[in-house]
């Protein structure tokens, strides 16, 4: 039998449908069957369950027939047909077919890339939508990126469609920018459309908080391949403004994006100017683990200038012990190397170096570290079987931060060994900096 609890059945092959043993079950125990969505006012239904965007006599969940690779030529060709319904299906069909790597192979290298792109402004918004979605599953994809690329005419359609469509479209056209601006070539091409980055801050400050979350992940991403852009267009400011959002998954966002700009040596100046250090020590006690670990980050790159090592001075036992306290989580690698980082930087200091040494030297040096069987590469802990249902295989989790690498295309890849490694010698280094004696004493 099916068990709604744990989204699992009982067994996992049988002749009679599942629900369908539940039913004669519920009957012959006579059991009330009530569906809150019946009761008056209807319960658990905060806003219409109908789509605003739906195709006519098209089945929006499933493709048409089952395509195989020598179907896909046929499909391709009927993207541009004359029937309406006809192009309907078969752009419903290769949204199927696209999560198919092998499929998705073979339609890149019948360049359905630029069959797509020339379609992008069509007035069917269904059509815009299912393209955008398309892409957004190519662009996953090195070959796909670098085709979809050699059109540069798709960050014009992409900014027409964030700027003026309903939400369906401009949340699959943000997806899709997305996608694009996570590989570093791309940047350097989306960065030479000089109305991108202004673009995207105008719509962050009066668009959902969907469509909001995905630009702050762009921008971080065009960010870090030039900041001088963003930081012309008044980026930093923008961000400071959201670092008092209520959505804590934005203000993460804004922390990770003002950390990109204050790489570059305008940012670190704008950051003392604006007092971060500060700002950012009562994140620190936030109940949400991604704003502490992206204030963390962020201080690692505020507390490089002398100006805000002597104004940490100020607040020296309160953010010394914060900062102390957050190495002691072992259960959160990356958490505790950017603190670490962030009380090396501080040691430059002297009167913090001593306050270092003075109070918190035995307590830096009982820091435990996870082995490789205790972390799996992630800042989360998940549990599979326990209240996520038990089959595993079709399981997908996402929002788990992921530590990356600093470069190339497989960014979401992690050796976990040579990470926890790195860990262990900036505890190292942090113990040498707190011993760290001047040459005139």
């Amino acid at each position: 039998m099916f068990s709604s609890y744990k989204n699992s059945y009982l067994q996992l092959v049988c002749a009679v449908n599942p629900r369908l043993l539940n039913k004669a079950v519920d009957y012959a125990l006579r059991k009330p069957y009530s569906d809150s969505h019946d009761a008056l006012p209807p319960a658990q239904r905060l806003e219409s369950m109908q789509p605003s965007l739906y195709a006519p006599h098209v089945d929006i969940s499933r493709a048409k027939i089952g395509f195989g690779v020598t179907g896909l030529r046929v499909l391709v060709r009927q993207l541009h047909s004359e029937d309406h319904l006809v192009q309907l299906q078969a752009l419903h069909s290769v949204l199927d077919e696209v999560q198919i790597t092998e499929h998705a192979m073979v339609l890149i290298n019948l360049h359905i890339a630029y069959r797509l792109i020339n379609l992008m402004l069509n007035p069917d918004p269904v059509i815009k939508e299912k393209i955008c979605m398309i892409l957004t599953h190519l662009a996953s994809y090195y070959q796909g990126r670098k085709q979809i690329m050699s059109r540069p005419i798709i960050i014009e359609n992409l900014m027409w469609l964030m700027m003026r469509e309903r939400k369906e479209i401009r949340y699959a056209a943000a997806y899709t920018l997305r996608n694009l601006a996570r590989d570093r070539c791309a940047c350097e091409i989306l960065m030479e459309n000089e109305k991108i980055v202004d673009n995207l801050l105008k719509t962050i400050k009066n668009d959902h908080k969907g469509i909001i979350l995905l630009h702050l992940k762009t921008l971080t991403n065009l960010a870090e391949w030039d900041p001088v852009i963003p930081l012309k267009s008044n980026a930093f400011r923008i961000m400071l403004v959201l670092f008092d959002d209520f959505d804590p998954r934005i203000v993460a966002g804004a922390m990770d994006c003002m950390t990109q700009l204050c790489k570059h040596d305008v940012g670190k100046i704008l950051a003392d100017e604006n007092d971060l250090v500060f700002k950012l020590k009562k994140y620190l006690t936030s109940k949400h683990i991604e704003i502490i670990i992206s204030a963390v980050c962020l201080l690692n790159y505020t507390t490089l200038t002398t100006r805000s090592k002597w104004r940490a001075k100020e607040c020296c036992y309160e953010l010394t012990r914060l900062l102390v306290n957050l190495c002691h989580v072992p259960n959160l690698p990356p958490l505790q190397i950017n603190a670490m980082h962030v009380l090396i930087n501080l040691c430059d200091c002297p009167d913090v170096r001593y306050h270092l040494k003075k109070y918190w030297e035995n307590k830096i040096k009982a820091i435990r570290i996870r082995t490789d069987e205790q972390w799996d590469g992630t800042s989360e802990t998940t549990s599979y079987g326990f209240e996520t249902g038990h089959n595993y295989r079709t399981m997908c989790i996402e929002g788990v931060e992921t530590i990356k690498n600093d470069g190339g295309n497989d960014l979401e890849c992690l050796n976990v060994s040579s990470y926890l490694r790195r860990v262990c010698e900036v505890k190292e280094k942090l113990i040498r900096a707190i011993n760290w004696k001047c040459y005139k004493d």
